[in-house]
């Protein structure tokens, strides 16, 4: 049985991509799968998964991080080793020089953030600077250390092929495991309509326009009854006092905390319209989020960001509608459209389902999977 490692210094070791998607479909390949990571202290077994895992996250730990995952990969010794970051790659890469064995580990990059925007949006003046060409620099090199790229949108593309032309790659998406996705497409009945969010929570990914929003429908809409399902992390602990916002608007608001990726859909059941509308920002802008297969699946009508990525999937799924996120009026506009044609909503909520279960589901990326596991003769 060929084993994998799957390594990640940023991502939670119970990350849906990594555990309930790749990891799970490489263990129904047949591989011998482990996922080790730098965010938190685990050592058990899960679904024929191991986790190995020590939490060096608090500080910015290169050495012991490179230390740890040497060492577990000496462990293991590999036939195949998955990056979820550039600096794994980096890890990986040394690893190879040093592994004793005839046939050495195949390297996979897994690219699903944008590097090095994530990084250094954050940051300001010179540092900021040093860190937009270090990033690309980190990123170049963990590209060409690569035998493989799994890229997870189309939109990332461009830039690993600027890195190295000639790379192999395949498109492995975020699309959701239908499994873990009852539809719960929800028709309005006693004029009662219920906004949900799901993720990570942040006045950058839309948390203030979500309340701007409910406190202009109250308004507007004297005779309906509206309520909000938010559940997630906040990113910003400060940012938590919309909890308190939310609840003075007198609606039927609802907060669940972080839960697993097979439980967090049935928060969202009561919904009818799912919302992701963030400001533009270098990311958000060439960005398809997970979030958008995940609300589909469940059968909910969506309010999203009128951006490219995410206008390809609606004109193909006619799943919801597009709205300027730095223009509160046109976003009224464009929801109060949909309060006065209630079928819409239920209709928008079965075209999202049914694409979900023609095109946009891990089966899919699944077979794409296979198939590029199988080009790489482990």
């Amino acid at each position: 049985m060929k084993k994998v490692a799957i390594i990640s210094t940023g991502h939670p070791p119970f990350d849906e991509r990594i555990f309930n998607k790749i990891g799970k479909s490489l263990t129904k390949f047949s591989f011998e799968v482990t996922i080790i990571v730098t965010t938190a202290d685990i050592e058990k077994d899960i679904s024929s998964i191991k986790f190995k895992g020590i939490d060096l996250n608090k500080k910015n730990r290169f050495i012991e991080k490179f230390k740890f995952i040497i060492k577990e990969l000496k462990k293991l010794n590999p036939d195949l080793i998955i990056n979820c970051e550039p600096l794994p790659v980096l890890f990986s890469y040394f690893f190879i020089l040093i592994q004793k064995k005839s046939k050495p580990a195949k390297i996979i990059y897994d690219v699903t953030e944008w590097y090095p925007e994530n990084i250094y949006l954050k940051k300001k003046g010179l540092k900021k600077t040093f860190l937009f060409f270090f990033g690309h620099f980190i990123n170049f090199l963990a590209t060409n250390f690569s035998d493989y790229l799994f890229i997870g949108e189309e939109t990332k593309l461009d830039r690993y092929r600027k890195y190295s032309p000639r790379k192999k790659f395949s498109i492995i998406s975020y699309y959701p495991v239908l499994e873990y996705y009852k539809p719960s497409m929800k028709k309005i009945e006693n004029n009662e309509i219920i906004f949900g969010y799901a993720g990570v929570i942040s006045i950058s990914r839309g948390l203030k326009i979500y309340y701007e929003i409910l406190e202009r429908l109250i308004s507007n809409f004297p005779d309906y009854k509206f309520g909000f399902v938010l559940a997630g992390r906040f990113e910003n602990p400060q940012e938590e006092i919309y909890l308190k916002k939310f609840e003075k608007l007198g609606i039927n608001f609802q907060f669940f905390g972080w839960t697993n990726y097979q439980s967090f859909s049935k928060y969202l059941e009561p919904v009818h319209i799912c919302l992701d509308i963030r400001p533009p920002n270098k990311i958000y802008e060439r960005s398809l989020p997970i979030k958008i297969f995940d609300y589909m699946a469940l059968g909910k009508a969506i309010v999203a960001s009128d951006y490219e990525p995410i206008r390809k999937i609606f004109e193909l799924s006619n799943c919801g509608i597009l709205v300027n996120p730095i223009d509160l009026e046109n976003i009224i506009e464009m929801i109060s459209m949909l309060i006065k044609d209630t079928d819409r909503i239920y209709n928008y909520g079965l075209n999202g389902r049914s694409a979900v279960e023609k095109f946009f589901n891990w089966s899919v990326c699944e077979i794409e999977l296979k198939r590029a596991l199988e080009s790489l003769n482990l």
